[in-house]
């Protein structure tokens, strides 16, 4: 069998399984989308990414693509305590006063008063879609761990950091199932 056709299968059966979790809550008084996010790579030039979607009710989908360990998709139960986590993070007044240009101006202050000379060729870009308190707010930035430890000064990049640290590790949470084709 095509690997490419296991794989679009594969996500295909996920959204399935999406959709009918989403059409079983929406008569029982649906859970808002908390988060969506995503990572993607310049250099991997493919629509299989890393991904996880999370519901204010604490479902989590998540997708890891072929190319990573635990490629396949996903559905995690997130305790009350770990869905307040995160939207503690989401909440967190760095996360959501985010302004890309204020985060670019900071960094090349930071690196005019440095000697190191520092460049990366294959960016990954972190696309977070946060909704909190009815309003939504979509980040976009690269290399999000990469600048974090560069710029530890600069505590939007911890704060981005860490809900990216939490969401790549989610196929080890206890409840997390493997969606089967």
């Amino acid at each position: 069998m095509n690997k490419g056709f296991r794989t679009c299968r594969a996500w295909l059966s996920a959204m399935g399984f999406a959709l009918i979790l989403l059409s079983t809550n929406a008569f029982s008084g649906s859970p808002g989308l908390m988060l969506s996010y995503e990572l993607t790579h310049d250099m991997l030039r493919t629509p299989d990414n890393f991904s996880v979607t999370v519901y204010e009710d604490g479902v989590a989908l998540v997708h890891y693509p072929e190319y990573m360990t635990s490629a396949g998709d996903y559905t995690v139960e997130l305790s009350k305590s770990e869905v307040q986590q995160i939207r503690l993070l989401l909440e967190h007044p760095l996360v959501q006063g985010f302004n890309p240009g204020q985060a670019r101006s900071q960094k090349q202050d930071i690196d005019a008063q440095s000697d190191e000379l520092f460049e990366i060729s294959d960016d990954s870009w972190s696309n977070f879609e946060v909704h909190t308190s009815g309003a939504k707010k979509n980040i976009r930035w690269a290399n999000v761990s990469i600048e974090a430890r560069r710029y530890p000064e600069i505590g939007v990049f911890r704060k981005l950091a860490e809900i990216e640290a939490e969401l790549m590790q989610l196929d080890e949470h206890p409840t997390a199932k493997a969606v089967v084709e």
